[in-house]
């Protein structure tokens, strides 16, 4: 095939997707959200619209905490965070709920078209008459469905990307794989419309078809992923006995597993997206897998002590004070309970040394008691503050302490509040299910049943089998 056909051959594709009701219908919805992207910008402090309208963080919190009981200080932690929440939750509505699953619905049902149209009769005996292959226009309607989805997909993950970046100073390049990973979830559901197309030459027919295998091969996936996830469970909690499993259960397990080797895993499309997403963003200042709990980032213009350990004298860090004060220090500390006592007798100690009662605050999620104080060191007024809180069994402390003047300036303020509410805990019921669940051991290294690379070549596998029997049955078609 020269390169003029091939240049007509796109071309081809390219205008029966331009030309596609519903290639319009789809590019004026996703308009909205790129121009709201642009439009609505989410600064430091509030959310704005067109530059003018201002909707302040600390009012959202107040209204969506109302009926909690947190005190002003457990909705200062977290006031911090409520940006980049915002921002990420909007983002995943858009591109994994709206583009993937409506997106993708509504794409098939735009262009199941392509392969019966060309069939019709009439229409088949003008195209087929050309001197091209049957092959060659089959796989040009495929390509027309990628491009269909191609540019869709591009226009609305790099607009919204543009525009967050334009708007509210925000860029995430991750986002920008989601449009890889739309291509290739709509690439397989596209090539069973085609064959199907093929089969049936009836629009309708493919439509329907396919539309009712989506939920069914999604169901049957989703189910073989909780099975392993079960078995993984009960292998962590030494759960399993000598006693065989039944012959139902057998059966079910080997057809789920066979299932899940030989079908399209179509589901692994975003989650290949969020692990190259996770690839370019920045691991946390610390964590401890054991305890689930997680640091963020470290305190703005502090430095961290290496040497310092979270489960003997506390993992620290330090910053010096302009004026020659002493260092300002945060220190975060893990210890037992058999080491400390119950919470309670450490909180009534404090409070019988310090002649006041904490307040209650939050971090993570859970309740902690905090103190505040100021005390007389050197001549110098030093600032303190003490997070009480119980982990499981382990009580877990956070100190600040600094120049009172120094630590009291709205920025520190600012940057302790951001800092507290970086830290985030784990429950326990939720490590152990999380460490052995299918989203968070999928990846590119490990065993079969979690690796991208197999379920990556074994559905472009099976989108390759699906189009060649397409091929196969439009070749033995007498027209």
């Amino acid at each position: 095939m020269n390169r003029p056909t091939l240049r007509g051959l796109f071309q081809d594709a390219l205008y029966q997707v331009l030309d596609n009701l519903g290639f319009r219908i789809l590019f004026f919805l996703f308009l909205v959200p790129v121009l709201l992207s642009f439009v609505v910008s989410f600064r430091d402090t509030s959310i704005a619209i067109l530059w003018y309208w201002e909707w302040d963080y600390a009012e959202f919190v107040r209204s969506a905490t109302a009926s909690s009981g947190l005190d002003a200080a457990a909705r200062a932690d977290m006031l911090a965070n409520v940006r980049e929440s915002l921002l990420q939750t909007l983002v995943d509505i858009v591109i994994e709920w709206g583009a993937d699953r409506f997106g993708l619905v509504f794409g098939i049902a735009a262009i199941s078209f392509f392969v019966p149209q060309m069939l019709e009769k009439g229409a088949a005996d003008v195209i087929f008459s050309k001197p091209l292959s049957r092959s060659s226009l089959f796989l040009s309607r495929y390509i027309g469905g990628l491009l269909f989805v191609g540019i869709l997909s591009a226009f609305l993950v790099g607009g919204i990307t543009l525009g967050l970046a334009v708007s509210s100073g925000w860029f995430d390049s991750g986002l920008l794989w989601s449009v890889l990973a739309l291509m290739y979830g709509f690439a397989i559901f596209h090539a069973i419309s085609c064959t199907i197309g093929v089969f049936t030459r009836n629009t309708i027919g493919a439509i329907l078809l396919t539309l009712v295998f989506m939920p069914i091969n999604c169901g049957l996936h989703t189910g073989w992923e909780k099975l392993v996830t079960l078995e993984e469970v009960g292998a962590g909690r030494d759960a399993k006995t000598d006693e065989p499993d039944s012959a139902a259960f057998t059966f079910l397990k080997s057809g789920l597993t066979t299932y899940h080797i030989l079908a399209p895993k179509t589901g692994d499309a975003m989650r290949m997206a969020r692990t190259w997403r996770r690839s370019l963003e920045s691991q946390p200042e610390f964590q401890d897998t054991e305890l689930g709990f997680v640091v963020a980032q470290a305190p703005r213009d502090f430095r961290r002590e290496w040497r310092s350990s979270f489960t003997r004298e506390g993992l620290q860090w330090l910053a010096a004070h302009p004026d020659g004060a002493g260092e300002a220090s945060w220190t975060l500390r893990c210890q037992s309970l058999d080491d400390t006592g119950p919470r309670s007798a450490l909180v009534k100690k404090l409070r019988k040394e310090l002649g006041a009662d904490p307040v209650r605050s939050d971090i993570s999620g859970r309740y902690a008691d905090r103190f505040e104080w100021v005390e007389d060191r050197g001549g110098e007024k030093r600032l303190r503050r003490r997070w009480i809180l119980q982990v499981g069994d382990r009580i877990v402390t956070l100190d600040y302490d600094a120049e009172s003047g120094w630590g009291r300036a709205n920025e520190r303020e600012t940057a302790a509040t951001a800092f507290v509410a970086g830290i985030s805990i784990q429950s326990e019921e939720l490590r152990q299910l999380g460490g052995v669940s299918y989203d968070r051991k999928f990846g590119w290294g490990g065993p079969w049943q979690f690796n991208a690379w197999f379920s990556l070549g074994t559905t472009l596998a099976f989108v390759a089998a699906v189009l060649a029997l397409g091929l196969l049955k439009l070749r033995r078609i007498d027209f």
